[in-house]
Protein backbone atom coordinates (compact mmCIF):
# COMPACT_ATOMS: atom_id res chain seq x y z
CA UNK A 1 0.00 0.00 0.00
CA UNK A 2 3.16 2.31 0.81
CA UNK A 3 4.82 1.85 -2.34
CA UNK A 4 1.37 2.66 -4.72
CA UNK A 5 0.89 5.69 -2.21
CA UNK A 6 4.18 6.52 -3.38
CA UNK A 7 4.50 5.64 -6.47
CA UNK A 8 1.13 7.39 -7.61
CA UNK A 9 2.46 10.75 -5.98
CA UNK A 10 5.23 10.73 -7.62
CA UNK A 11 3.24 10.51 -11.08
CA UNK A 12 0.98 13.63 -10.39
CA UNK A 13 3.53 16.79 -10.89
CA UNK A 14 0.93 19.52 -8.85
CA UNK A 15 2.16 17.79 -5.64
CA UNK A 16 5.16 19.37 -4.38
CA UNK A 17 5.97 17.73 -1.36
CA UNK A 18 3.73 14.98 0.66
CA UNK A 19 4.12 13.14 4.30
CA UNK A 20 2.22 9.62 4.81
CA UNK A 21 1.48 8.76 8.19
CA UNK A 22 1.04 5.18 8.96
CA UNK A 23 -0.49 4.03 12.01
CA UNK A 24 -0.98 0.24 12.60
CA UNK A 25 -3.17 -0.97 16.00
CA UNK A 26 -3.64 -3.37 18.20
CA UNK A 27 -6.26 -3.22 21.08
CA UNK A 28 -7.07 -5.24 23.78
CA UNK A 29 -10.77 -4.37 25.45
CA UNK A 30 -13.26 -4.88 28.46
CA UNK A 31 -16.34 -3.89 28.71
CA UNK A 32 -18.28 -3.85 32.04
CA UNK A 33 -21.78 -3.22 33.32
CA UNK A 34 -21.25 -3.38 37.02
CA UNK A 35 -19.28 -6.06 37.59
CA UNK A 36 -20.46 -7.85 35.21
CA UNK A 37 -18.02 -8.18 32.31
CA UNK A 38 -20.33 -7.93 29.14
CA UNK A 39 -18.20 -7.76 26.00
CA UNK A 40 -13.64 -9.00 25.99
CA UNK A 41 -12.66 -8.46 22.05
CA UNK A 42 -9.38 -7.83 20.29
CA UNK A 43 -8.57 -5.04 17.55
CA UNK A 44 -6.21 -4.74 14.64
CA UNK A 45 -6.60 -1.78 12.57
CA UNK A 46 -4.29 0.05 9.74
CA UNK A 47 -4.95 4.06 8.89
CA UNK A 48 -3.10 5.52 6.53
CA UNK A 49 -3.02 9.74 6.38
CA UNK A 50 -1.66 11.70 3.63
CA UNK A 51 -0.23 15.57 3.60
CA UNK A 52 -0.40 16.85 0.27
CA UNK A 53 1.99 20.31 -0.31
CA UNK A 54 0.91 22.21 -3.70
CA UNK A 55 3.29 25.68 -4.47
CA UNK A 56 2.23 28.42 -6.60
CA UNK A 57 4.83 31.33 -7.76
CA UNK A 58 3.74 34.48 -8.14
CA UNK A 59 4.98 37.80 -6.07
CA UNK A 60 5.59 35.65 -3.59
CA UNK A 61 6.17 31.38 -3.26
CA UNK A 62 3.35 30.21 -1.52
CA UNK A 63 2.28 26.74 0.08
CA UNK A 64 -0.96 24.98 0.61
CA UNK A 65 -1.48 21.74 2.14
CA UNK A 66 -4.71 19.51 2.55
CA UNK A 67 -4.30 16.05 5.30
CA UNK A 68 -6.86 13.19 4.31
CA UNK A 69 -7.22 9.68 4.93
CA UNK A 70 -7.16 6.68 2.05
CA UNK A 71 -8.30 3.18 2.64
CA UNK A 72 -6.20 0.11 1.09
CA UNK A 73 -9.33 -1.46 -0.75
CA UNK A 74 -8.89 1.87 -3.41
CA UNK A 75 -8.06 0.86 -6.81
CA UNK A 76 -4.78 2.92 -8.65
CA UNK A 77 -7.62 5.12 -10.11
CA UNK A 78 -9.51 5.87 -6.96
CA UNK A 79 -5.93 6.70 -5.19
CA UNK A 80 -5.23 9.36 -8.03
CA UNK A 81 -8.51 10.82 -8.41
CA UNK A 82 -8.61 11.58 -4.37
CA UNK A 83 -5.26 12.82 -4.34
CA UNK A 84 -6.01 15.48 -7.10
CA UNK A 85 -9.01 16.31 -5.57
CA UNK A 86 -7.25 17.61 -2.76
CA UNK A 87 -4.43 19.27 -4.74
CA UNK A 88 -7.24 21.09 -5.76
CA UNK A 89 -8.44 21.89 -2.29
CA UNK A 90 -4.96 22.55 -1.21
CA UNK A 91 -5.02 25.56 -4.09
CA UNK A 92 -7.74 27.57 -1.86
CA UNK A 93 -5.64 27.39 1.78
CA UNK A 94 -2.07 29.11 0.07
CA UNK A 95 0.01 30.50 2.89
CA UNK A 96 3.99 31.87 3.05
CA UNK A 97 5.70 29.06 1.61
CA UNK A 98 7.72 27.02 4.54
CA UNK A 99 10.03 24.45 3.61
CA UNK A 100 9.24 20.22 5.94
CA UNK A 101 11.70 18.46 7.81
CA UNK A 102 14.74 16.16 6.26
CA UNK A 103 16.05 12.91 8.20
CA UNK A 104 18.28 13.07 10.97
CA UNK A 105 20.86 10.69 11.72
CA UNK A 106 19.33 9.74 15.24
CA UNK A 107 18.68 6.35 16.78
CA UNK A 108 14.93 6.54 18.70
CA UNK A 109 14.82 5.49 22.03
CA UNK A 110 12.52 2.14 22.46
CA UNK A 111 9.41 2.54 24.81
CA UNK A 112 10.13 1.66 28.48
CA UNK A 113 6.38 0.57 29.11
CA UNK A 114 5.89 -2.35 31.02
CA UNK A 115 3.10 -3.41 28.75
CA UNK A 116 5.46 -4.77 25.91
CA UNK A 117 6.53 -7.13 28.43
CA UNK A 118 3.13 -8.10 29.72
CA UNK A 119 1.07 -8.35 26.40
CA UNK A 120 -2.19 -6.61 25.81
CA UNK A 121 -4.44 -9.98 27.16
CA UNK A 122 -2.88 -9.89 30.06
CA UNK A 123 -2.61 -6.16 31.03
CA UNK A 124 -6.29 -5.74 30.52
CA UNK A 125 -6.90 -8.44 33.07
CA UNK A 126 -4.16 -6.73 35.24
CA UNK A 127 -5.66 -3.32 35.17
CA UNK A 128 -9.26 -5.05 35.43
CA UNK A 129 -8.26 -6.82 38.92
CA UNK A 130 -6.73 -3.40 39.86
CA UNK A 131 -9.61 -1.29 38.66
CA UNK A 132 -12.43 -3.86 40.72
CA UNK A 133 -10.13 -3.93 43.74
CA UNK A 134 -11.51 -0.52 44.74
CA UNK A 135 -15.03 -0.86 44.07
CA UNK A 136 -15.45 -1.88 47.76
CA UNK A 137 -18.09 0.41 49.09
CA UNK A 138 -21.91 0.19 50.01
CA UNK A 139 -23.20 3.11 48.64
CA UNK A 140 -20.76 3.51 45.83
CA UNK A 141 -20.13 1.37 43.15
CA UNK A 142 -18.67 1.78 39.24
CA UNK A 143 -21.77 1.65 37.06
CA UNK A 144 -19.65 1.07 33.77
CA UNK A 145 -16.14 0.88 33.30
CA UNK A 146 -14.69 0.54 28.99
CA UNK A 147 -10.77 -0.83 29.52
CA UNK A 148 -8.39 -0.26 26.28
CA UNK A 149 -4.68 -1.68 26.30
CA UNK A 150 -3.00 -0.48 22.67
CA UNK A 151 0.04 -1.28 21.13
CA UNK A 152 0.47 0.99 17.80
CA UNK A 153 3.52 1.11 15.49
CA UNK A 154 3.57 4.63 13.97
CA UNK A 155 5.61 5.22 10.46
CA UNK A 156 6.33 8.65 9.02
CA UNK A 157 7.78 9.41 5.43
CA UNK A 158 7.92 12.09 3.88
CA UNK A 159 9.32 12.96 0.02
CA UNK A 160 12.41 14.56 1.56
CA UNK A 161 13.57 11.02 2.80
CA UNK A 162 12.25 11.48 6.21
CA UNK A 163 11.47 7.46 7.65
CA UNK A 164 10.18 7.17 11.29
CA UNK A 165 8.86 4.54 12.98
CA UNK A 166 8.05 4.00 16.98
CA UNK A 167 5.83 1.77 18.89
CA UNK A 168 4.08 2.74 21.79
CA UNK A 169 1.85 1.44 24.41
CA UNK A 170 -0.68 2.98 26.32
CA UNK A 171 -4.04 1.82 28.71
CA UNK A 172 -7.20 3.86 28.64
CA UNK A 173 -10.05 3.46 31.53
CA UNK A 174 -13.15 4.82 31.06
CA UNK A 175 -15.13 4.99 34.33
CA UNK A 176 -18.32 5.69 35.56
CA UNK A 177 -18.59 6.09 39.47
CA UNK A 178 -21.49 6.15 41.07
CA UNK A 179 -22.92 6.86 44.94
CA UNK A 180 -26.42 6.27 45.90
CA UNK A 181 -28.39 6.48 49.10
CA UNK A 182 -32.12 6.75 49.94
CA UNK A 183 -33.40 6.93 46.55
CA UNK A 184 -30.86 9.51 45.42
CA UNK A 185 -27.95 9.09 42.80
CA UNK A 186 -25.02 10.87 41.91
CA UNK A 187 -22.36 9.79 38.49
CA UNK A 188 -19.39 10.92 37.61
CA UNK A 189 -17.26 10.48 34.74
CA UNK A 190 -13.80 10.24 34.49
CA UNK A 191 -10.79 8.83 31.72
CA UNK A 192 -7.85 7.51 32.92
CA UNK A 193 -4.94 7.46 30.99
CA UNK A 194 -1.22 5.55 31.03
CA UNK A 195 1.67 4.51 29.72
CA UNK A 196 2.57 2.10 31.94
CA UNK A 197 0.48 -0.16 34.51
CA UNK A 198 1.09 0.26 38.29
CA UNK A 199 -1.67 -1.94 39.94
CA UNK A 200 -1.22 -0.11 43.32
CA UNK A 201 -1.94 3.35 41.57
CA UNK A 202 -4.61 2.36 39.38
CA UNK A 203 -6.98 1.07 42.04
CA UNK A 204 -5.70 4.02 43.82
CA UNK A 205 -7.01 6.62 41.27
CA UNK A 206 -10.35 3.92 40.97
CA UNK A 207 -10.66 5.02 45.12
CA UNK A 208 -10.23 8.76 44.21
CA UNK A 209 -13.14 8.62 41.80
CA UNK A 210 -15.43 6.29 44.22
CA UNK A 211 -14.40 9.19 46.91
CA UNK A 212 -15.36 12.06 44.17
CA UNK A 213 -19.02 10.80 43.36
CA UNK A 214 -18.97 10.28 47.42
CA UNK A 215 -18.43 13.87 47.96
CA UNK A 216 -20.43 15.10 45.15
CA UNK A 217 -23.09 13.57 46.64
CA UNK A 218 -23.04 15.46 50.30
CA UNK A 219 -21.60 18.57 48.37
CA UNK A 220 -22.60 22.12 49.35
CA UNK A 221 -23.54 25.17 47.65
CA UNK A 222 -20.17 27.09 48.55
CA UNK A 223 -22.30 30.40 48.98
CA UNK A 224 -23.75 28.20 52.15
CA UNK A 225 -20.34 27.89 53.46
CA UNK A 226 -18.36 31.34 52.78
CA UNK A 227 -18.62 34.93 52.20
CA UNK A 228 -18.32 34.15 47.98
CA UNK A 229 -18.04 37.95 47.95
CA UNK A 230 -14.52 37.91 49.58
CA UNK A 231 -11.20 36.87 47.79
CA UNK A 232 -9.65 33.27 49.05
CA UNK A 233 -6.52 31.49 48.42
CA UNK A 234 -7.31 28.42 46.03
CA UNK A 235 -5.55 25.70 45.80
CA UNK A 236 -5.35 23.80 41.95
CA UNK A 237 -4.47 20.46 41.95
CA UNK A 238 -3.17 17.76 38.72
CA UNK A 239 -4.09 18.57 35.21
CA UNK A 240 -5.45 21.47 36.30
CA UNK A 241 -1.94 22.97 37.34
CA UNK A 242 -0.77 21.95 34.08
CA UNK A 243 -3.29 23.92 32.52
CA UNK A 244 -2.12 26.96 34.08
CA UNK A 245 1.77 26.55 33.60
CA UNK A 246 0.65 25.68 30.27
CA UNK A 247 0.25 29.69 29.13
CA UNK A 248 3.76 30.27 29.59
CA UNK A 249 4.60 27.61 27.26
CA UNK A 250 1.87 28.84 24.62
CA UNK A 251 2.96 32.00 24.52
CA UNK A 252 6.46 30.78 24.05
CA UNK A 253 5.15 29.07 20.89
CA UNK A 254 7.09 29.86 17.54
CA UNK A 255 3.09 30.63 16.34
CA UNK A 256 2.60 32.88 18.92
CA UNK A 257 5.24 35.33 18.05
CA UNK A 258 4.69 35.03 13.99
CA UNK A 259 1.10 35.99 14.77
CA UNK A 260 2.63 38.77 16.97
CA UNK A 261 0.21 37.46 19.60
CA UNK A 262 2.96 36.41 22.54
CA UNK A 263 3.70 38.63 25.84
CA UNK A 264 7.44 37.27 25.93
CA UNK A 265 10.67 37.22 24.32
CA UNK A 266 13.51 35.02 25.59
CA UNK A 267 15.47 36.85 28.23
CA UNK A 268 12.16 38.72 29.49
CA UNK A 269 10.88 38.35 33.35
CA UNK A 270 7.78 36.07 32.23
CA UNK A 271 6.82 35.91 36.38
CA UNK A 272 7.22 39.86 36.38
CA UNK A 273 10.02 41.74 38.39
CA UNK A 274 9.22 40.77 41.88
CA UNK A 275 8.37 37.22 42.15
CA UNK A 276 6.78 36.76 46.01
CA UNK A 277 5.84 32.80 44.88
CA UNK A 278 7.92 30.42 43.35
CA UNK A 279 10.13 31.48 40.63
CA UNK A 280 9.25 28.92 37.46
CA UNK A 281 11.52 26.75 35.48
CA UNK A 282 9.84 24.91 32.38
CA UNK A 283 10.78 22.79 30.00
CA UNK A 284 9.16 20.90 27.47
CA UNK A 285 10.40 16.91 26.82
CA UNK A 286 9.35 13.98 24.91
CA UNK A 287 9.06 11.42 27.09
CA UNK A 288 7.78 11.09 31.09
CA UNK A 289 7.40 7.89 32.19
CA UNK A 290 4.04 7.07 32.51
CA UNK A 291 2.63 10.18 30.65
CA UNK A 292 0.32 9.05 27.91
CA UNK A 293 0.90 11.39 25.57
CA UNK A 294 4.89 10.60 25.61
CA UNK A 295 5.99 10.66 21.46
CA UNK A 296 9.79 10.63 20.70
CA UNK A 297 9.07 12.58 17.05
CA UNK A 298 6.06 14.91 16.44
CA UNK A 299 3.44 14.27 13.18
CA UNK A 300 5.70 16.39 10.80
CA UNK A 301 8.85 13.92 11.44
CA UNK A 302 10.73 16.13 13.56
CA UNK A 303 12.73 14.26 16.00
CA UNK A 304 12.07 15.19 19.18
CA UNK A 305 14.64 16.71 22.59
CA UNK A 306 13.84 18.64 25.69
CA UNK A 307 13.61 22.15 25.51
CA UNK A 308 13.74 24.32 28.40
CA UNK A 309 11.53 27.24 28.21
CA UNK A 310 11.88 29.35 31.57
CA UNK A 311 14.87 29.08 33.91
CA UNK A 312 14.24 30.59 37.47
CA UNK A 313 11.65 33.05 35.96
CA UNK A 314 13.57 33.99 33.05
CA UNK A 315 12.45 33.13 29.44
CA UNK A 316 15.24 31.12 27.17
CA UNK A 317 13.87 29.39 24.08
CA UNK A 318 10.66 28.76 22.35
CA UNK A 319 9.63 25.86 20.68
CA UNK A 320 7.15 24.95 18.50
CA UNK A 321 5.77 23.19 14.98
CA UNK A 322 8.33 23.03 11.84
CA UNK A 323 6.40 25.27 9.64
CA UNK A 324 6.71 28.41 12.64
CA UNK A 325 9.92 27.37 12.81
CA UNK A 326 10.57 27.39 9.75
CA UNK A 327 8.79 31.27 9.57
CA UNK A 328 11.14 31.98 12.19
CA UNK A 329 14.52 30.92 10.89
CA UNK A 330 14.90 28.43 13.09
CA UNK A 331 17.93 26.09 11.86
CA UNK A 332 16.76 23.16 13.97
CA UNK A 333 13.01 23.75 15.17
CA UNK A 334 12.38 22.23 18.26
CA UNK A 335 8.69 20.43 17.11
CA UNK A 336 5.33 19.84 18.77
CA UNK A 337 6.67 18.67 22.49
CA UNK A 338 3.89 16.49 23.97
CA UNK A 339 5.13 16.99 27.30
CA UNK A 340 5.31 20.17 30.10
CA UNK A 341 7.56 19.37 32.68
CA UNK A 342 7.44 22.15 35.98
CA UNK A 343 10.18 21.99 38.63
CA UNK A 344 8.00 21.55 41.85
CA UNK A 345 8.48 24.04 44.91
CA UNK A 346 9.43 23.59 48.17
CA UNK A 347 6.21 23.97 50.10
CA UNK A 348 4.30 21.08 51.15
CA UNK A 349 0.47 21.01 50.76
CA UNK A 350 0.52 20.57 54.81
CA UNK A 351 1.97 23.72 54.72
CA UNK A 352 -0.43 25.21 52.44
CA UNK A 353 -3.20 23.62 54.61
CA UNK A 354 -2.15 26.01 57.47
CA UNK A 355 -4.93 28.37 56.84
CA UNK A 356 -8.16 28.40 55.12
CA UNK A 357 -8.28 28.12 51.18
CA UNK A 358 -10.14 26.30 48.97
CA UNK A 359 -9.22 23.05 47.20
CA UNK A 360 -10.50 22.74 43.65
CA UNK A 361 -10.62 19.18 42.52
CA UNK A 362 -13.20 18.77 39.46
CA UNK A 363 -13.83 21.32 36.92
CA UNK A 364 -15.68 21.49 34.23
CA UNK A 365 -13.35 22.67 32.44
CA UNK A 366 -10.77 25.11 33.38
CA UNK A 367 -9.84 28.23 30.75
CA UNK A 368 -6.34 30.12 30.55
CA UNK A 369 -7.02 32.69 27.44
CA UNK A 370 -3.55 33.92 26.47
CA UNK A 371 -4.24 37.23 25.27
CA UNK A 372 -6.10 38.69 28.61
CA UNK A 373 -4.44 36.39 30.60
CA UNK A 374 -8.08 35.42 32.55
CA UNK A 375 -7.93 32.22 33.73
CA UNK A 376 -10.78 30.20 35.74
CA UNK A 377 -13.88 28.01 34.89
CA UNK A 378 -16.60 26.52 37.01
CA UNK A 379 -16.01 24.11 39.52
CA UNK A 380 -17.58 20.75 39.80
CA UNK A 381 -16.06 19.35 43.12
CA UNK A 382 -13.83 21.58 45.35
CA UNK A 383 -13.27 21.55 49.65
CA UNK A 384 -13.33 24.43 51.55
CA UNK A 385 -10.93 24.23 54.48
CA UNK A 386 -12.12 26.33 57.26
CA UNK A 387 -9.17 25.67 59.89
CA UNK A 388 -10.30 22.37 61.04
CA UNK A 389 -11.87 20.46 57.68
CA UNK A 390 -12.68 20.29 54.50
CA UNK A 391 -16.16 20.86 53.77
CA UNK A 392 -17.04 19.36 50.09
CA UNK A 393 -18.51 22.44 48.17
CA UNK A 394 -20.35 22.74 44.57
CA UNK A 395 -21.84 25.32 42.36
CA UNK A 396 -19.58 27.92 41.92
CA UNK A 397 -16.52 29.27 39.70
CA UNK A 398 -13.33 31.04 40.20
CA UNK A 399 -11.30 33.47 38.26
CA UNK A 400 -8.08 34.96 38.20
CA UNK A 401 -5.98 37.33 35.44
CA UNK A 402 -1.85 35.51 35.06
CA UNK A 403 -0.74 39.46 35.44
CA UNK A 404 -1.40 39.72 38.60
CA UNK A 405 -1.01 36.20 39.72
CA UNK A 406 2.29 34.77 37.99
CA UNK A 407 4.37 36.62 40.21
CA UNK A 408 2.32 35.18 43.40
CA UNK A 409 1.83 31.20 42.46
CA UNK A 410 3.83 29.11 45.14
CA UNK A 411 3.67 25.60 43.87
CA UNK A 412 4.06 22.18 45.93
CA UNK A 413 6.46 19.69 46.58
CA UNK A 414 4.99 16.80 45.71
CA UNK A 415 4.74 16.18 42.29
CA UNK A 416 1.91 14.55 39.10
CA UNK A 417 2.17 12.82 36.71
CA UNK A 418 -0.90 12.98 34.21
CA UNK A 419 -1.23 12.47 30.38
CA UNK A 420 1.07 15.88 28.82
CA UNK A 421 2.35 17.24 32.52
CA UNK A 422 4.56 16.22 35.49
CA UNK A 423 5.08 18.98 38.38
CA UNK A 424 3.56 20.72 41.24
CA UNK A 425 0.69 18.33 42.06
CA UNK A 426 -0.45 21.52 44.22
CA UNK A 427 -0.70 25.11 42.82
CA UNK A 428 -1.72 27.73 45.48
CA UNK A 429 -3.16 31.19 44.49
CA UNK A 430 -3.94 34.06 47.03
CA UNK A 431 -6.54 35.80 46.62
CA UNK A 432 -8.88 34.68 43.93
CA UNK A 433 -12.30 35.99 43.34
CA UNK A 434 -15.40 33.40 43.53
CA UNK A 435 -18.73 33.62 42.10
Amino acid sequence: MIERIQAILNGIPEVSAWKLTVSEKQSSQLFYVGKKLETNRASDTTDYVLTIYVDKDGSAKTRGSATFTVYAFMTDEELRGKIRDNVYAAGFAMNPWYDIPGPEDTVLPESASNIKDIGLKEAAEIVSDAVFKADAYADGSLSATEIFIDKTLLHIYNSKGVDLQSVSYGASIELIPSWEKDGEEVEVYQMLRFESIDPDEITRLTDEQLQIAAARFTAKPLSEVVDTAKPLKVILQDKEAGHVFGYFADDLDYSAKYQKANKFEPGDAVQGDNITGTPLTLRMVPYVKNAFNSAFFDSDGVILKETVLVQDGVAVNRKGSYRFGYYLGEKAPAGNLPILVVEPGTKSFREMAAEPYLRCQVFSGIQVEPNSGYFGGEVRLGYYFDGEKEIPVTGFSISGNMNVSRGTMVYSSETVTTNAYHGPKYLEIPDMKLA
